[in-house]
């Protein structure tokens, strides 16, 4: 096999694992986040690892690093829908802005201080954080479609490779 294959296969076969991570992630939502119901801080975090899981594993393909190639969606015979484009780009600009880089213009935090003693004058800060998910129901819907498609355009392409090379 050359090397050029090799590489790319190695990229395929990443980008595989990163799409069937992302998919455990919008499955373990939709298992169990009940989008129209309140929780506690402690539950809507627990839901936040899941969606940054997500976000990151989804996006791992289409971003170049650590001398790999962005993922050749019509080397594997992919193409988005405009719908699904935009989803990808929304969920890229998330990993992008908030997931991985903490870009000031996009987080969002309340500060201020409290009096927990009636006899001292010590102040305690507090900050809260934005506590509530990215993306929404119909969104990790669509989402799961997406990547049903992915793995099997990459599941498809792989069977081709390896029967064009046994070794």
């Amino acid at each position: 096999m050359s090397n050029e294959v090799s590489s790319l296969s190695h990229r395929v076969i990443y980008s595989g694992w990163d799409f069937q991570q992302a998919l455990s992630a919008v499955t373990f939502l939709i298992q169990e986040c009940e989008y129209d119901k309140k929780y506690s801080h402690i539950d809507l975090r627990r839901f936040r690892c899941f969606e940054t899981t997500l976000i990151v594993s989804f996006t791992r393909p289409f971003k170049a690093g650590r001398g790999r190639e962005e993922l050749d969606l019509s080397l594997i015979g992919f193409e988005f829908s405009t719908e699904e484009l935009e989803l990808k780009n929304k969920i890229v600009r998330l990993r992008d802005k908030v997931v991985s880089h903490s870009d000031e213009e996009e987080m969002e935090y309340l500060t201020y201080s409290i009096k927990p003693f009636d006899d001292h004058d010590v102040r305690m800060p507090i900050v809260r954080f934005r506590e509530a998910l990215y993306l929404e129901e119909d969104e990790i819907k669509k989402l799961e479609s997406l990547l049903h498609r992915l793995n099997y355009a990459l599941s498809m392409y792989q069977l081709k490779i390896v029967q064009l090379h046994p070794d």
